[in-house]
This record gives C-alpha cells, sequence and structure tokens, in this order.
C-alpha cells in the first residue's frame, strides 16, 4: 500500500512542473518577441540615433502609464497608481529629461493614471486629448500619420498601443503590452517630415531608466 501511495504524489509534483516549465517558457518567450524592438538604453547605436532625431523634433514617445491601482491588493494608492507606480513615472521623466532635454508636447488620456504618469515624470499636467482613451480604436493611429513638427510625449494605455498598425497591416509594436511588466514602458517612434506612418525605433521599461538614473 505504501508504494501504491507514492504514485499520486509523484503523478501530481510532475504535472507540477510541467506547468512551471510551460509558465517560464511562456514568460520567456514573450520576452524574447521584444528583441525586434531595441532597448534605448542598450543600443548605444539606436540612443545616438533618437537624440540625433529627438533633436531635430521629429519624435513621439507613447508611453503606457505606470503601476495601477487593482482592487482588493491593499495597497495605497494615489491618484489610481500604487507607490511602485508613482515611484517608476519620477525615474522615467528623470531618465528622459536627461537624456532627451528640451521642450516637447505632453499628452494624456483622461484617465486619472494616466493623468498622474504623466504629471510626476514631467512636472506638469498634461493635456488630455480624447484620441488617447482607452480602447482609442482608430483615433491614435489617424492623430500619428498628421505632419506634425516637434517632440511629443502621450501617455495612454496598453489598449490603445496595441491597436496601431504598420504600413503592412502589422502590429506597429512588435509585442502585445499588456501585461505588468509593460506599465511604464515607453516606445519611441520617428514620425515622417511630411507625414504617414511613424517607424518604431526603440523601447524602453522603467527598469531601465532606474539603471540610467543612478549610474
Amino acid at each position: 500500500m505504501a508504494e501504491r501511495g507514492r504514485f499520486p504524489v509523484l503523478y501530481w509534483a510532475s504535472i507540477i512542473l510541467l506547468l512551471l516549465m510551460f509558465a517560464f517558457s511562456g514568460w520567456w518567450w514573450y520576452r524574447s518577441t521584444i528583441g525586434s524592438c531595441d532597448n534605448l538604453l542598450d543600443e548605444p547605436v539606436t540612443r545616438a540615433y533618437v537624440q540625433r532625431m529627438w533633436k531635430a523634433g521629429r519624435i513621439t514617445v507613447l508611453m503606457r502609464h505606470t503601476d495601477r491601482c487593482r482592487e482588493g491588493d491593499g495597497q495605497t494608492c494615489t491618484d489610481g497608481l500604487t507607490h511602485k507606480g508613482q515611484e517608476d513615472a519620477r525615474i522615467i521623466g528623470a531618465g528622459m529629461q536627461a537624456l532627451l532635454p528640451g521642450e516637447f508636447e505632453l499628452y494624456s488620456s483622461k484617465v486619472d493614471r494616466a493623468i498622474a504618469t504623466g504629471r510626476l515624470a514631467f512636472g506638469r499636467d498634461p493635456e488630455v486629448v480624447p484620441w488617447l482613451r482607452e480602447d482609442c480604436k482608430d483615433d491614435l493611429q489617424q492623430q500619428l500619420q498628421q505632419p506634425h513638427k516637434g517632440n511629443q510625449v502621450m501617455v495612454t494605455h496598453s489598449t490603445c498601443l496595441g491597436v496601431l498598425k504598420d504600413d503592412q497591416g502589422e502590429k506597429l509594436v512588435p509585442f502585445k503590452p499588456a501585461g505588468h511588466e509593460d506599465y511604464g514602458l515607453a516606445v519611441f517612434l520617428l514620425r515622417p517630415e511630411q507625414g504617414g506612418t511613424p517607424k518604431v525605433l526603440a523601447c524602453a521599461w522603467p527598469e531601465d531608466w532606474e539603471e540610467t538614473v543612478h549610474e
């Protein structure tokens, strides 16, 4: 009986191990798919090009709001952001303004967590616009295709970033920015001078800026 009783334990241990392996494989696959978006802080050539285009006033930064409050998690929150979300916003702003100094337009959706992300990052209230709302569908796509002079930072939501398309109808942001690990994601776009679909140049996450700020 003792030998027979060992089988269920080994069986369930094997199942749990397989589930952990699948979970790790999914995480690894997810992170590996961001390879098509150069990390701004890890790629010197890309970083130099973004800085040059920023000086030329041709960069738009799409930023997902930082860590949001979730019901029932017991965290203390302000304006829809957790303590981590508030700190991440400040770190992003300090890193970005050190790397890309100068003036830029700042926009956000009307949602508190997006407004607070912009305010904490850059020390001023963003202009609230309807084309950055959640589930913005085609509105942001059309906005990005308009001719524009000057740099912009737009604080929005994963549901908005995920619907953008390139000229071939593929996702403009080359991965699905919906997980917790993508709160505070910044996507750097090069906008054509005469208008048209922008090109993704690089991405950055809060932990990337943290390393830069503390160098």
